[in-house]
């Protein structure tokens, strides 16, 4: 069950924007495109089609904002930034939309508080994810991974690709795994972002 008790768009951004740094909390959401990021972000919040979910890969050019409020009261920003990696986007469009995301988890102040890297279980991480994980931890920002379409991959793959993503990122990264589709697992993550369970509780 969803915590949420209010979410809406505000507003998007691609450069510099009072937004970012006005204080409030920035969870912000990135993954290659098709990973199902959108959907997840719908799942979490609880809505359907709140954050769209284009029918065209890489659809998306801005950084967008929606408010999130919960049933604590506390509010927060769902940050959606583009999908990466679509091959039949032109090689100058992908590098704007590359630099973009690069930009806004790179900024020395304001930016997000927790970057959530949603991955397509059948595929793994990518050499982008790798990179945007990367600046987030450089940047001293906590760094979630998101693992999405479990639904899509038998017992022995699950174990093997836990067994991957946990000896390539170590233990000090947190991994969910988790359907979009069929809701499996989303309360884990509802109780982590919103729950209090955040030990460092930059989320509060």
């Amino acid at each position: 069950m969803s915590l949420v008790t209010n979410a809406q768009f505000i507003t998007g951004v691609v450069g510099e924007d009072a937004i970012l740094h006005d204080g409030v909390p920035q969870i912000a959401f990135v993954g290659r495109s098709n990973v199902g990021k959108s959907s997840t972000m719908n799942a979490i919040l609880g809505r359907t089609s709140l954050v769209k979910t284009g029918r065209t890969p890489g659809k998306t050019r801005e950084i967008n904002f929606f408010s999130v409020t919960t049933n604590d009261g506390l509010v927060r920003y769902f940050v959606d930034l583009p999908g990466y990696g679509y091959a039949k986007v032109s090689k100058l469009e992908r590098k704007k939309l590359e630099d973009l995301i690069t930009w806004y988890l790179s900024l020395e102040e304001g930016g997000p508080d927790l970057v959530c890297v949603v991955l397509d279980a059948k595929v793994g991480l990518t050499d982008l994810d790798r990179e945007f994980s990367k600046i987030a931890i450089d940047q001293g920002r906590l760094l979630l991974v998101l693992v999405n379409k479990l639904d899509k991959i038998n017992q022995k793959a699950q174990a093997a690709l836990k067994r991957s993503l946990q000896g390539e990122l170590g233990t000090e990264v947190t991994i969910f795994y988790y359907s979009a589709k069929t809701g499996k697992h989303l309360n884990i993550i509802n109780n982590y972002l919103f729950g209090g369970e955040d030990p460092q509780e930059v989320l509060s």
